[in-house]
């Protein structure tokens, strides 16, 4: 049995006409990143608060906390780019063709440990699944991840050590997975929410959000027939939890589709939010 209950608040949804627009950091009133998805292109377009205008746009990727980086791919390369100013800080060879990991149902990138040190790109299809573990500091490839199956990146802990993956396994359900990246294995066993009892999990997952502090993951999922959940994941080992949200399934109510998180600073509450 779930946990139920979570604490609910009302946010704003903020969508574009013609393509798909999320907010992703405004400083200090003065610039405003915002993702930007057409059907020609996806970009980071920089905004002035002041005159509403887009002062540049830079590719589509992904940021660290302190937005002192951004990385994205192009072909088969992985780029660092300066957000403040859009320079490139470093290219770095991938060998192959990967892409960033989907962090949210609309395709804004993610894959970065919540402290930034770790970056993970994937290339996957039905049957097999490569990736790799870079380290972002030294640039280099910490490990090189070959499964058979179709797995997905979820996250990655702070040292770099535990991986956690998406499982798919009927096009419907699918299994949280911890990899040993030190010992170069699938551990065997299933992430689970103990009191539920279940190992497969089923539903979309919309978007996550990590805790400062590195420990957790929230991701907010939605059922097509069955209420909506949050599954909290423990990045210091395999534990996992989920709290139920209100709602019946998004068959019934596509206002389920538009629910967020947002925790505070120190990570010791966490909301979920639906403007509907």
């Amino acid at each position: 049995m779930r946990v139920v209950g979570a604490l609910i608040c009302l946010g704003v949804l903020v969508a574009g006409c013609g393509g798909t627009q999320q907010i992703l950091r405004q400083t200090r009133g003065d610039k405003l990143y915002e993702a930007v998805s057409t059907h020609s292109s996806q970009v980071v377009s920089v905004i002035d608060s002041r005159s509403h205008t887009a002062d540049r746009r830079l590719p589509m990727g992904v940021p660290t906390s302190d937005w002192r980086h951004l990385y994205s791919v192009a072909s088969t390369s992985l780029v660092d780019t300066d957000p403040q100013t859009g320079a490139t800080l470093s290219t770095m060879p991938l060998g192959g063709a990967y892409r960033l990991p989907a962090a949210t149902a609309n395709g804004v990138p993610g894959g970065l440990a919540p402290n930034g040190m770790w970056l993970v790109v994937e290339s996957t299809d039905s049957s097999q699944s490569h990736m790799l573990i870079v380290n972002t500091t030294t640039s280099t490839v910490r490990r090189k991840i070959d499964l058979d199956g179709y797995f997905q990146f979820d996250a990655i802990s702070n040292d770099g050590d535990r991986l956690y993956l998406i499982q798919h396994l009927n096009g419907r359900e699918y299994y949280v997975r911890l990899y040993d990246v030190v010992g170069g294995r699938l551990d065997e066993n299933i992430v689970v929410d103990k009191s539920d009892g279940n190992q497969a999990m089923v539903g979309t997952r919309l978007s996550g959000i990590a805790t400062s502090d590195g420990h957790m993951l929230f991701s907010v999922y939605v059922r097509e027939h069955e209420s909506p959940f949050i599954h909290a994941l423990s990045l210091d080992g395999p534990f996992a939890f989920c709290l139920d949200l209100p709602g019946d399934g998004y068959a019934d109510s596509a206002a389920e589709l538009q629910w967020s998180l947002a925790i505070t600073g120190d990570g010791s509450r966490i909301y979920a939010a639906n403007p509907a």
